[in-house]
Formats: C-alpha cells, structure tokens, sequence
C-alpha cells in the first residue's frame, strides 16, 4: 500500500509540477490517467479530485473541451464542499461556460465560491486561477475595465508570491486585454517579459502563447521583426504539437498567412504555407443551430449576429442543409427551394451569392477563396455542410428525445414551431408540421402519464398546454375533463367542453365526438344532482 500510494503521489507530482508547467500535455494526460488508476484502485475517494484535475486542465488548454466537462462532472462528484479540490471545480466549470450573452451570471458565483476557498485556504494556485478566469470572463463580456482589473490583481499574486509557474500566463492574460483594449505598447511589453520568463522555466505553452501574439501585434503594426517572430511561432507550435494553439487564435493567424502565402521570398511563403498546413490539422469549433422558436447559429461559442443570417439567405441555405439528409444539396435542389421563380440564369446568379454569403457566415476571418471553409464541400454542382464532431440542433435533440419517449425532456426542448422566421417557406412545412404533431402527443402522453401517477394539477396544466397549441385536441380536453372531475372541479370541466365545442363550430362546422358528448352530459347531471 504504501509503494501505490507513494507511486499515485509521485505521478501526480510530475503530472502538476513538471509537465504540466512545461506545456507536455501529452506526458500530464498520461501521468494524470495512471495516477487516477492507483487512486482508485486505493480507493482514495478524498484525492481523486488531484489527478482529475490534471487531466481536466490538459482537456481545457487544448480545447477538448467535452472531455473536460465530463471529468469535471467526475470531480464534482468526489469533492468536499468548502475543499481546494470544489475551488477548482468551480474554477474549471467556470472556464467551460460558452461567452454567450448573460453568461456572466452563471460564472460570477462559481468564482465567487472559488476565491472564498482561495482566501480561507491560502492556495496560491488557486488565488491566481480565481484572477486569470475573471479577467477571460470579464475581457470575453466586453468588460476591458473589469478584465484590466483582475489582470493586473494576477500579476501582482504571481509576483508577490513568487509563484514563477503562473507569472507568464499572468503576463499573457494582461496582455490580450491591452490589446482588446487597444493598447499595443503595453501588451508588448508584457509578452516580451512573458516570453522571457517561459524561456527560462522551459515553459513550452506559455512560449507559444506569446511568442503567437507577440508575433500578431508584430504584423498589425507592420514591424520589421513580425516575419521572424511568426517563423519563432511555427516552430514552437510544429515542435510541441501546439497546432490546437492555432486553431483557437485563427483570426490572429490567417490575416499573415494571406499576407505571405504567395511571396516572392521563398522564406516567407515556406513560413505561410507552414502555418496553414499546421491550422488545417486544427479541428474546427461545433456548431449549434437552434431552429424551434425561433433562429440561433454558434459556431463554438460566437453567435452569429441575426442580420448577417439574413444577407444572401446565408442563413436560409445553412438550415436547409442542416434539416437535409446527408447534408447535401445539388445546385438544382437548393434553387427550386429558396428562388424556384427565378431563370436559370439567375438561379445560377443566387446559388453562388448565397454559398458565398454562407462561407462567410460561418468562417468570417477567412481572407480570400485560397482558403477553404472548413463546414462546406462546395463545387458548381453541390454544397454538402460538415459538421464537427459535437455539433448539435435543438430540433434533432428534440426528435430523439421523442423517439426515446422521453416525453419530460421532449415537451421541454420544443420552444416553439419550428423555424417560424421561414414561415412561408415550403421547405420548411413538412417538419413544421411534424414537429408539432410531436410535440403535441408528447404533451398528451405526459399528461396521461400524470393522471396515472395521480399529478392531477400537473396534468390539467399540460391538457391546458396540447388546446393552446391545438384548440380542438378532443383527447386533450377529454383528459382535461376527467381530470378536473377527479379534482372536484366540475365548472372548469364544463368550460373545457363548451369552448371545444365553439371552436368546432366555429372553424369546422363539426360537433365534439360522440363519447366526448356523453361524458358531457354525465358531468351536467352530475352538477345538478
């Protein structure tokens, strides 16, 4: 016992203080996975948070970000409230949570909890991932001053404490925000010490961290040195795997690669050419397509702004692809659903504009048509949509849900028909249509399955739920009926009857089905006895 627990703390060691600080992610994954297993195998329930850790943050760094959120679910289930291992957990599920527009309010209170357990136990890696996440939080809100703030915080911790292994990420993180904040100088000047300081430890990320964006402000400014500082970059990113680093700085790589690619210096177009190579290997962000209700598109974790799914029906082409089988449309297919009015001629005309338009919304830091989109497989012919692993539409999640006959979660994904601002489309009719059918047996055999278990409330509301969305459902008010009845509420099953009846009348000239004017006509009497 005591050689595996010796063993299980000496890995952990080398996973936390050796490679991870070194940047050899692939050393940290492989230490921390085995000294999960001796962890477990010595069923230290209270550590195994330590070597979860380790391999969570390899995850997070290198933007396997799915991964990290499952071993962060396995950390929260072995940490102790109040504990240094809850104050990373908080930290971690903080840094996965997607910028999107409110986001703040679910990551300020993790933080919250993270820093109370930094103050109360003193941990120096903890009060300085408290700052760091802060200041990517805030600088991701738009909130530079706040961002500046918790930087500056950061560097002043590392440095106070001499805490050496976080100063150049300290330095890093300062330095992004100066730049969003448009101040090169100072964001200069930071990665320069950075990058001094990451030399020294052997810091391989933390070098090609700012070595990246050293070599990015560099270019903008059109600085003689920016050549050499991105040749720095390749080599750092080629000689540590680091090709994940590009993939997450795209917009800050692709703009020199365009610059250089074609160059009559044969140096520099090796340089461009080097990077691209090293970006295509990068996988691209998931996309999220929320079409019930609605009509959202993220690719990761940027939401495409609203008017930019409306230039060129961009938006338009992207959810007929999506809802296509295989994804793949024929020149011919997509015309005869977006402009069937239109000449070939100008059929011809729409179908480019509106592939271009697409590629833009999807990719719009790519410079030129010399750089591939990484979504679309387009030619004169056909366009098919790639999807990254881990993208997801709200309709599909909703369609499996009701396959499962998983009626709760079903009924909650459906937020409203599908695609409503296409509503004239005919494309979009068909699985409008069959959505809503869903939906609506979803609610009723929810509803059923309440009365069964004798959630008489709960399942009046949801018979309430299937007439708003189908006023003359005769099984929903039939439910409805019975289930008022078994609550004693004789009048609101009267009043479920009779405007079923109007609505009958009024829209179809039909009369309520026979047995439903039975139990009618049973309830009435009943009511007067």
């Amino acid at each position: 016992m005591d050689y595996r627990y010796a063993l299980y703390k000496c890995l952990h060691s080398l996973a936390t203080n050796i490679y991870w600080p070194r940047g050899q992610f692939d050393l940290t994954l492989a230490a921390g996975k085995e000294a999960l297993a001796q962890a477990q195998a010595l069923h230290l329930g209270d550590e195994l948070w330590f070597p979860l850790s380790d391999i969570a943050w390899v995850y997070w760094s290198t933007g396997r970000r799915e991964l990290a959120a499952e071993i962060a679910e396995q950390m929260e289930q072995v940490v102790l409230p109040g504990s240094l291992g809850e104050g990373f957990t908080c930290c971690l599920r903080a840094g996965l949570a997607e910028p999107r527009p409110g986001f703040l309010t679910a990551v300020l209170p993790l933080y919250q909890c993270a820093r109370s357990i930094a103050e109360a136990t003193g941990d120096p890696g903890l009060n300085v991932e408290v700052r760091l996440g802060l200041c990517r939080s805030y600088r991701a809100a738009g909130n530079l001053a706040a961002a500046a703030a918790w930087a500056d915080d950061a560097v002043a911790v590392t440095f106070r404490l001499n805490y050496r292994q976080f100063q150049a990420v300290a330095l890093i993180e300062r330095a992004r925000t100066a730049i969003a904040a448009g101040d090169p100088l100072s964001a200069l000047t930071d990665l320069e010490s950075a990058i001094a300081l990451a030399t020294q430890l052997q810091a391989g990320f933390d070098l090609a961290r700012g070595s990246l964006y050293r070599a990015a402000l560099l270019f903008a400014q059109n600085h003689p040195q920016a050549d050499a500082a991105w040749a720095q970059t390749v080599r750092l990113c080629q000689s540590n795997g680091y090709d994940f680093l590009l993939g997450q700085e795209r917009s800050l790589v692709l703009p020199f690669i365009a610059a250089v690619l074609d160059s009559a210096d044969p140096r520099l177009a090796r340089t461009g050419k080097e990077l691209y190579e090293q970006l295509l290997c990068a996988v691209p962000a998931p996309l999220r397509v929320e079409m019930l209700g609605g009509f959202s598109v993220w690719v990761g974790a940027n939401c495409i702004p609203k008017q930019t799914l409306r230039q060129r029906r961009a938006g338009e082409l992207l959810a007929l692809l999506q809802t296509t089988q295989s994804h793949t449309l024929t020149r011919q297919d997509v015309t005869d659903a977006l402009c069937p009015e239109k000449d070939s001629d100008a059929a011809l005309d729409f179908y480019h504009h509106a592939v271009s338009a697409l590629r833009r919304l999807l990719e719009p830091d790519l410079p030129d048509r010399r750089f591939a989109c990484r979504y679309l497989d387009v030619d004169d012919e056909r366009i098919k949509l790639i999807l990254p692993a881990g993208s997801t539409a709200d309709w599909q999640e909703f369609a499996a849900a009701f396959r499962a006959k998983d009626w709760e979660t079903a009924v909650t994904l459906y937020t409203g028909e599908f695609l409503p601002i296409f509503g004239a489309a005919e494309w979009t009719i068909p699985l409008r249509q069959d959505l809503a059918d869903q939906f609506e047996f979803a609610l009723l055999a929810l509803a059923d399955s309440r009365f069964q278990a004798h959630d008489l409330t709960a399942c009046l509301d949801l018979c309430r739920r299937v007439l708003r969305h189908n006023p003359w459902q005769e099984q929903a008010v039939e439910l409805g009926m019975r289930t008022a009845v078994e609550l004693g509420d004789r009048i609101t099953a009267v009043k479920l009857y009779q405007r079923l009846e109007k609505v009958l009348q009024k829209e179809l000239g039909l009369a309520p089905q026979k047995e439903l004017q039975q139990l009618y006509a049973a309830i009435r009497r009943q009511s007067f006895q």
